[in-house]
This record gives structure tokens, C-alpha cells and sequence, in this order.
């Protein structure tokens, strides 16, 4: 469990690099504040995660089992990729934007990539009575690795470079990599080790998947595709993918088969075709909904909330002692609690109270918004927020496991967090412009609109008084659960 711990910091480490602290040091830069959250574009990697998530089950690096192995190859890119960040001096020159976006993409690419293994590798050593306290071990982990990225980082900035900053955190990234290298195996699945060889249709399922990715990315640097067409794409991709689930015969024979795919189309289909067959297609698509929509208030305040704090005249070093400070000990009480309630009351009931409390959390930022620069407001609005933001974490991390079968569990929970991610960094992406046109005070208020879509769903996927949905693991009888 403790391994766990710092695995959860290692998934967490890249995320403010990308995101927040980036945005920061492009604010310092002097680069306008539309600019800097459409750079919120760059975890689009985090959204199309699910595309790429079949070849981690497809193919084995030959050293650490199936899911180690990728996770020390991610780990050790991202030291190498956060380094080069720290190399680059943004600035309003179209180049050194398209320069700063590439590399960060990089290190999206590689994070999300991680995440894809260490969310399996999670989901796979643990057992079902064991979610609720493995998921906030997890998330205490990620948490701490904000902390390093969010207060550490600002702090330093206000002393040193950005660069320096930088280089700082690409050694944090050792953590991870010894986490791996001492983490017990995971339970190895029958056959694997006659995983089949790779074949001509998975060769040009690669190619193909290459000139994909490889469009996609270019489209994004270059401005050709815009926001809009890029929510179209990935949405088409998805229903694509889906309908393929249903077009293609059926090859599962058994929901409960712990077999690793013997072929590229295999890994592609069968989660799909098992998780809606378990489901029935209007229940799972309720779900995916649900999935997409949970945290988008969560999602909204989360990409400004920094950027508005230091618009109305707080320091770097103010917002991030208070982060780092009392906000941390709010978000480890929220996660430490979220999973004891979670163990309590069940997953159905958790889902409905830590939503409605992430809703209420906005507005501590609407009353900052009205009130001004006021470092009470500030300390209150911060603790509230880190403690839902504890709170829902957790439970969002263990429904999504709660969710997935084993034989499947790295393209399935790719898929959930994909939809998560595609939340906080597509749907969210306008968040700043939108903020510019309404002013802060309005745009926090449709923050908590936002979020109601969500809460609206649960009756249909998480009734209050209903059973919650036990993890599909092969083997396991209901008594288990």
C-alpha cells in the first residue's frame, strides 16, 4: 500500500508543470491571459489517452511484467522532457509558443501514458474491499505531488528562475522511478506469458494509429484545427469506437476470461464490448455521461483559480504558502476522510454528498470575486475547495476502478479518465476568455451551474438507496464484494 503512495506522486508530479505553474510563469512572461488558458490544450493527451491504452495491454516491454515496465520507461521520459522545459523562456514570439507547446505535449503524451499503467497497476494489485483506502493512498500521493509543483514551486519562483524551478522538479521525478523498481509484481494473467506474436494488422493498426496522433498533434501546433472540431473529433472517435464494439462479432466468451489480447483488435474491442454488455448500452451510456460531467465545476475554477487570485493582487508566495500550508492539511483530511466515509456509507451515497459539496465549494472564489482582495476570504476559499477537492478525488478514483474488469482494466479505466480529463483540459479550455467577457463574480456563479448536470445524473447511475456497483474482477463471487 505504501508503494502506492509514491506512485500516486509520481502520476501527479507533471500535471501543474503543464498546467497551473505553467500558466504562472507565462503570466510572468507577460503572455495574455486568453493565450495562456487555451495552453490548457496541451493535456489534450489526457483526453485522447484511451486511443493508445490497447497497446499497453497489446505489448510487453520484456523486463518488470506488464504493467512495471511501462511505467519506469514513462517515468524516465518525463525526467528527460521536464529537463528540456526548463531549457525554454516563454515569450509572446510564435515560435518559442510553438516550442513551449510541443514539449509540453510531450510530457503530456508521457504522463497520460503513465497514468494508463499506474491507474492498472492499482486496479490490479488491489481487491475490492480494498478501493476505498488504496484510492485515497493514491490520491494523498498525487496531492503531495501538487503541493511540490503548486506551493514549492511558486515559492522557489519568487527566489530563483522558472528554469531552475524546473530542473528542481524533473528530479522529483526519481520518486516514481524507484516506487517502480521496489514495487511488488502484479498478479500475472493466464497466458500471459504466451502473449501472441505481433501481427501484419497489428503493424499498419500502429501506422495508423501514428498518422492519427501525429495529425492531431500537428493540427493543434499549427491552429489548424480549432477547439470546437477537436471536441468533434474526439467525440467521433468514441463513437466510432463503440459502435465497432457492437459492428464486430463478438469474440468474448466469458466476462470473466483473465486472458491478455492476443491481437490489436482484441485490445481494442473487447472492454467495449464487455462493459457495455455488462451495463446495456442506455446504463453505460448514462455512465460515460455522468464520467464527463461529474467535475466539470470542479474543472472550471480549478484552471483560473490561480490566475484570478494573482489578478486581484496576491502573491505567488501568498497563494502558494496558503496552498501549500493549511490547503494541504485540508486536502489530506479530505482525502484521508473521503475514503473512511467512502468505506462507511458506500459509493452511491458518497457520490451524491462529496458532489454536492465540490457545487457549494465555488463559492468561497464568488465571494472573493465580490469582495475583493481579502486574505481571510482567501484562507477560507482555499481550504474548502482542497478539502472537496480531497473529497471528490477520492471518490471519483474509486467508482471509476469500481467499474472496470480485470481482464480489461487498462483501456476501460482509460477511457473513464480520458472523459475526466477531457472535463478539465477541452471543455474547460475557454474557461479564462469566458472570464474575460462576464467578469470573475459571473463566471464563478455558472461554475456552479455547471456542475449541477452532473448531480442530476446520479439518480439514474447512483440511486441514493441502491447497492453501489462492485468491481468486476474475474474470479470473485458476489459474496466478495
Amino acid at each position: 500500500m505504501a508503494i502506492l503512495l509514491f506512485l500516486g506522486f509520481s502520476s501527479g508530479l507533471p500535471l501543474f508543470l503543464t498546467s497551473k505553474t505553467l500558466q504562472l510563469w507565462m503570466q510572468d512572461a507577460k503572455i495574455d491571459l486568453g493565450t495562456i488558458t487555451l495552453f490548457s490544450l496541451v493535456g489534450v493527451p489526457y483526453s485522447l489517452k484511451f486511443l493508445w491504452s490497447p497497446l499497453l495491454d497489446r505489448f510487453v516491454p520484456p523486463f518488470l511484467g506488464r504493467r512495471r515496465s511501462w511505467l519506469i520507461l514513462t517515468q524516465i521520459g518525463l525526467v528527460l522532457a521536464i529537463a528540456a522545459m526548463a531549457l525554454q523562456q516563454p515569450s509572446q514570439n510564435l515560435q518559442s509558443l510553438q516550442i513551449l507547446a510541443i514539449i509540453a505535449l510531450i510530457i503530456t503524451f508521457l504522463s497520460a501514458t503513465q497514468d494508463i499503467a499506474g491507474d492498472a497497476y492499482r486496479t490490479d494489485v488491489l481487491s475490492p474491499l480494498e478501493a476505498g483506502a488504496g484510492a485515497s493512498v493514491w490520491v494523498l500521493g498525487y496531492r503531495m505531488a501538487l503541493l511540490a509543483t503548486g506551493f514549492l514551486a511558486l515559492v522557489l519562483a519568487d527566489y530563483i528562475s522558472w528554469n531552475a524551478v524546473y530542473l528542481f522538479m524533473a528530479a522529483f521525478m526519481g520518486v516514481g522511478i524507484i516506487a517502480t523498481l521496489f514495487a511488488p509484481s502484479e498478479p500475472m494473467l493466464e497466458g500471459e506469458q504466451h502473449t501472441a506474436p505481433i501481427s501484419a494488422k497489428d503493424g499498419i493498426f500502429l501506422l495508423l494509429f501514428a498518422l492519427l496522433l501525429a495529425g492531431l498533434v500537428g493540427g493543434l501546433i499549427t491552429g489548424f484545427i480549432s477547439l470546437p472540431t477537436l471536441s468533434l473529433l474526439i467525440a467521433g472517435l468514441l463513437v466510432f469506437w463503440i459502435v465497432a464494439a457492437f459492428v464486430l462479432p463478438k469474440r468474448l466468451n466469458n466476462v470473466g476470461e483473465s486472458r491478455p489480447p492476443q491481437s490489436l483488435q482484441d485490445a481494442v474491442v473487447l472492454p467495449f464490448q464487455e462493459f457495455f454488455g455488462r451495463f446495456g448500452v442506455t446504463q453505460a451510456s448514462l455512465i460515460l455521461a455522468f464520467i464527463l460531467l461529474y467535475k466539470l465545476g470542479d474543472s472550471l475554477v480549478g484552471i483560473t483559480a490561480n490566475l484570478f487570485l494573482q489578478e486581484i493582487n496576491f502573491s505567488k508566495t501568498e497563494i502558494g504558502a496558503i496552498q501549500g500550508g493549511m490547503g494541504f492539511f485540508a486536502t489530506t483530511i479530505g482525502v484521508l476522510a473521503g475514503g473512511a466515509i467512502l468505506t462507511k456509507i458506500g459509493m452511491n451515497r458518497a457520490l451524491w454528498i462529496f458532489g454536492i459539496l465540490q457545487l457549494l465549494s465555488n463559492l468561497g472564489y464568488y465571494a472573493l470575486a465580490v469582495f475583493g482582495k481579502n486574505y481571510s476570504l482567501l484562507v477560507l476559499a482555499i481550504n474548502i475547495e482542497n478539502l472537496c477537492a480531497g473529497l471528490i478525488t477520492v471518490v471519483t478514483v474509486a467508482y471509476l476502478m469500481s467499474l472496470c474488469n480485470h481482464s480489461f482494466t487498462t483501456t476501460q479505466f482509460a477511457l473513464f479518465s480520458s472523459l475526466v480529463a477531457i472535463s478539465r483540459d477541452i471543455i474547460s479550455a475557454p474557461a479564462g476568455q469566458i472570464a474575460v467577457m462576464t467578469g470573475w463574480s459571473t463566471f464563478f456563479l455558472l461554475s456552479i451551474v455547471a456542475a449541477l448536470p452532473g448531480l442530476l445524473l446520479l439518480p439514474f447511475i447512483a440511486p441514493w438507496n441502491s447497492p453501489p456497483i462492485a468491481m468486476a474482477k474475474p474470479g470473485l463471487n458476489d459474496d466478495d464484494y
